[in-house]
């Protein structure tokens, strides 16, 4: 049977396997405020056994691995949904800060600068010969263009704004995914598959901040390394060792759907596009329903009207000669928009008249006053019902329910992510409690060990003592 010096070496694996665990405790601790730090334990075993005869005797415990408490599913859950909350609240900060310049309601709003254009040609149908009440008339026209080109380089201000963020996280992108590749190549030499515990939270750590830039898939292949491409699938990012530089060509809408990145490259792309589309629309149909009207009516002088605004190089009725898409975006109709410089010049030119109507006239200014309300016809002489006021309040509508939108989006995916975090936390998460129950444990088990020994070390002695004279 074994003797002292093997019951020696039984306490000793006690006391060696009770210190290391308690090491692992102390690494927890320690790390109860690091973010991304998963819990990790002792995992300790019994020795292999010694035969005697037909009795088996224990040799002591061994500390056989330290594991990190993690579930990987709620780790891809969490990667996903930060990618999806900071898109949401990114395109909820971009859209709301045009509240105060397009969805302006007030005196100085796009609305008001309208309503005051065409209130303009009400007065002067008051008094059409009155050469004061003219230059009034072109001074809101033009209070009315500047309104809407400051809105219209204010959204080419917040799409160039995007567009140097665009280039800004693609560079933060590839700092990332080249760090992860690291951590993957030393998690791919550990001495045991899940060993290397500290690596992969690092890893972890990295991928989540990752996720908060762009969105990205993740898959953990049979070597414990991550393959991480573009949420869309089209890029890889990722390959075990290998990190695969993103290039700025390839942020597009197309291949990057969520994030920080996604988010910035949708705003320049779609969305801040959208309302200019829709202020170069309302610019071309003011031009064109004014200019239509205004050339069928007579001047002060008796002439017949010119373009009330831009020039007949314009083409028909003053809008670009050239429009794309279905219905016409008039790309560049708002900062195109000017007030015929003949007209400028020379307010009489304004045609208040009707056709064939003599000086102190008022038809054509009465009916270019009841534009903002009937929104004019077309070239085939149908009413097109809609008014430029309604035009506006669309325009500042759907601004609205962008910014509800995304407000909504940006909560949800908020409180979504902050629920998947306390799961993982009652998981993986260090618990002082825990680890202090934990630690009075081995602390027992260490001084019970050191007692054993303690107490053979006594028996050798008595041993030698009596024996040895």
């Amino acid at each position: 049977m074994p003797g002292l010096n093997a019951s020696l070496y039984l306490g000793l694996s006690g006391l060696q396997a009770q210190q290391s665990a308690l090491n692992v405790v102390g690494h927890n601790i320690a790390n109860v405020n690091t973010p991304g730090y998963s819990r990790q334990r002792a995992d300790l075993s019994s020795n292999q056994a010694v035969a005697e005869g037909q009795v088996y005797f224990g040799t002591g415990v061994s500390l056989n691995s330290v594991q990190g408490i993690r579930d990987r599913f709620l780790d891809l859950q969490i990667y996903q949904e930060t990618a999806r909350q900071t898109g949401a609240t990114d395109r909820f900060s971009g859209v709301n800060s045009l509240s105060s310049s397009l969805g302006d309601t007030g005196s100085t709003g796009i609305a008001a600068q309208i309503q005051g254009f065409f209130q303009g040609f009400q007065e002067l149908a008051a008094r059409p010969e009155d050469t004061a009440l003219r230059t009034n008339l072109l001074g809101k026209a033009q209070t009315m263009i500047s309104g809407l080109q400051t809105r219209y380089r204010l959204l080419d201000a917040q799409r160039n704004s995007a567009d140097q963020s665009v280039g800004s996280l693609v560079g933060e992108v590839n700092i990332l995914t080249d760090q992860i590749a690291r951590l993957n190549q030393r998690i791919s030499t550990e001495a045991s598959p899940g060993a290397d515990n500290d690596a992969r939270d690092q890893r972890k750590a990295l991928t989540e901040k990752l996720s908060g830039l762009v969105g990205i898939n993740v898959f953990e292949d049979a070597k414990g390394g991550y393959q991480i491409s573009l949420d869309s699938g089209a890029v890889a990012l990722v390959g075990g060792s290998t990190a695969y530089t993103l290039l700025r060509s390839q942020a597009t809408t197309a291949n990057v759907k969520e994030g920080q990145l996604g988010a910035k490259i949708d705003l320049r792309d779609n969305i801040l596009v959208g309302f200019q589309n829709q202020l170069d629309q309302l610019a071309a149909g003011i031009a064109s329903q004014v200019n239509l009207l205004h050339k069928n009516g007579v001047d002060l002088k008796g002439n017949p009207g010119l373009d009330f605004f831009g020039s007949a190089a314009n083409g028909a009725n003053g809008l670009p000669s050239s429009a794309a898409g279905t219905p016409p975006l008039y790309q560049g109709m708002v900062m195109a928009l000017s007030v015929n410089p003949l007209i400028a010049g020379n307010p009489i030119l304004i045609a208040a008249a009707g056709p064939g109507g003599a000086p102190g006239d008022n038809t054509n200014a009465g009916l270019l006053a009841k534009l903002q309300f009937d929104g004019g016809t077309n070239a085939a002489g149908v009413v097109l019902g809609s008014s430029f006021s309604t035009r506006v309040g669309s325009l500042v509508s759907d601004l609205g329910t962008q910014i509800q939108k995304f407000d909504a989006q940006s909560t949800t995916q908020q409180n979504l992510v902050s629920a998947l975090q306390t799961q993982r936390d009652q998981i993986s998460g260090v618990n002082l409690d825990e680890e202090a129950s934990n630690m009075m444990t081995l602390q027992r088990g260490y001084q019970a060990s050191a007692r054993f020994i303690n107490v053979i070390n006594q028996l050798t002695d008595q041993l030698v003592n009596q024996f040895g004279r």
